[in-house]
């Protein structure tokens, strides 16, 4: 009896020591850092208060939960409360690996984030973290709460609102818009060139970083894509104006409409571009540049329609202006315009053979010289080759700065290719962005009065 109350008792001492020596490092969470791509959005940062500071720990011992799936953590820098490297920061920022797949980021349900997302920080099974003498089995970190306070690109853009008339019916409509201007340009004194974006059917609403983020739209101001513009000085760089509205651009004061009838956003859109214009006198009023996804497609064409030579190019993607409502009047109208459409073949939400493809061959019939269209057989991934991603998704070729051909101008068959979507380099240009930036008005419309105000 006694030998077994001595073991229990060297048993009980060891489990004490062991309690000591080993303990729990509790950490606070504090943001994450969104990245988006193709068509997904991901977190790709979370930043992180340790109740001690921790240096050079090694990021092999960390383990990282996301919304549910495991990630690698890459990196661990010390940082400030929104991630921003700091050598004497008491935060942590974990660099994780991109994940694949949609649905492992936040996501958009009824047009606004996730109001739940949870993040969970350990250690790997069976790994030790070292603080001195200290010697940690465990972490506590997690969080469920909602963590729409995110970091990511749409950051760089600067935000507000804009009210002006409705089209069809009496009252006001309100659009939120986000202006990426950068410094290098803004101080410059010379003209800039302005990209404009309008939104697809999932991302209107309320919130703008759902329209930057929801189609990686924060491309056009990386740097490969800004490289293709020329400023009046010789810079590089373009300003980039992403517009919402808080439906979808295809409402009409009769319901959904395919152009059958004028958009609720017509008049309130265009009075949106004078203003931000007008605030904007460095805006080179020559090179204004608009396009869209699908329901912004739609809303491209409807512009192109009601405003004739005001944009020196469009970019219409999967656009939804069906071409049984556009008359033969407007087609000889649009043929005067800078054209270049994006599409995939297999698209089964926006037809092609009722949209783009009817309107491309009309257009070549009424003798367009600067009309053109990128059609691809399917979209395939680029940040993950192989993966064949939904047919709708054109706007991840634009993203990618892979449009780099057209088919041929003639009002026959097209010929789909995932080699640029087509055959011809329009002008000689490499890409659709080098074509844009070479297209300039000689006479561009008056700016209107701005029927609405800021907010």
């Amino acid at each position: 009896m006694k030998k077994y109350r001595f073991i229990a008792a060297v048993l009980a001492a060891g489990a004490a020591a062991l309690s000591v020596s080993a303990q729990t490092l509790k950490m606070e969470p504090q943001v994450v850092g969104v990245t988006t791509y193709e068509a997904s959005t991901a977190v790709n940062l979370v930043v992180v208060k340790p109740e001690i500071r921790l240096v050079n720990p090694d990021p092999s011992v960390f383990t990282v939960n996301t919304n549910g799936t495991e990630r690698n953590v890459l990196s661990i820098y010390p940082s400030d409360a929104r991630g921003a490297f700091n050598p004497e920061g008491e935060y942590l920022a974990l660099g994780l690996e991109k994940s694949t797949g949609r649905g492992l980021g936040l996501s958009k349900a009824g047009n606004v984030w996730r109001q739940e997302y949870a993040v969970k920080v350990g250690l790997k099974q069976g790994k030790v973290l070292k603080v001195g003498k200290q010697k940690y089995t465990a972490i506590e970190c997690a969080t469920d709460k909602a963590l729409t306070d995110f970091l990511s690109e749409a950051d760089y853009f600067n935000k507000g609102s804009f009210t002006g008339k409705s089209t069809g019916k009496v009252g006001d409509e309100t659009l939120t818009y986000a202006a990426y201007e950068p410094w290098s340009l803004k101080g410059d004194g010379k003209a800039n060139p302005l990209v404009i974006w309008l939104h697809g059917g999932g991302e209107g609403g309320l919130d703008v970083s759902i329209t930057l983020l929801g189609n990686e739209v924060v491309s056009l101001i990386r740097p490969q894509i800004q490289s293709h513009f020329t400023t009046e000085g010789g810079a590089n760089g373009a300003y980039v104006l992403s517009i919402q509205c808080p439906t979808m651009w295809m409402g009409t004061a009769y319901g959904f409409g395919h152009g059958e009838y004028p958009s609720l956003y017509s008049d309130v859109l265009k009075s949106c571009i004078d203003y931000y214009i007008g605030q904007n006198p460095d805006v080179d009023r020559n090179r204004i540049y608009l396009g869209g996804c699908s329901n912004g497609g739609y809303m491209t064409m409807n512009m192109l329609i009601r405003h004739p030579k005001f944009f020196a190019a469009a970019y219409p993607t999967c656009e939804a202006y069906m071409d049984q409502y556009i008359s033969d009047v407007q087609i000889q109208q649009l043929a005067e315009e800078n054209i270049w459409i994006v599409q995939s073949y297999d698209d089964t939400t926006v037809d092609p053979k009722t949209h783009c493809i009817p309107t491309f061959q009309r257009l070549m019939k009424a003798g367009a010289k600067n009309v053109w269209m990128s059609m691809f057989e399917s979209v395939e991934g680029i940040d993950n080759p192989g993966q064949k991603l939904f047919g709708h998704f054109s706007w991840c070729y634009l993203f990618n700065d892979v449009v780099t051909h057209s088919q041929e101008q003639s009002a026959g068959d097209v010929k789909p290719s995932n080699n640029g979507g087509g055959s011809v380099a329009p002008q000689g240009h490499a890409n659709i962005y080098e074509w844009m930036n070479a297209q300039v008005l000689t006479a561009p419309e008056a700016p209107q009065p701005q029927n609405g105000r800021r907010r």
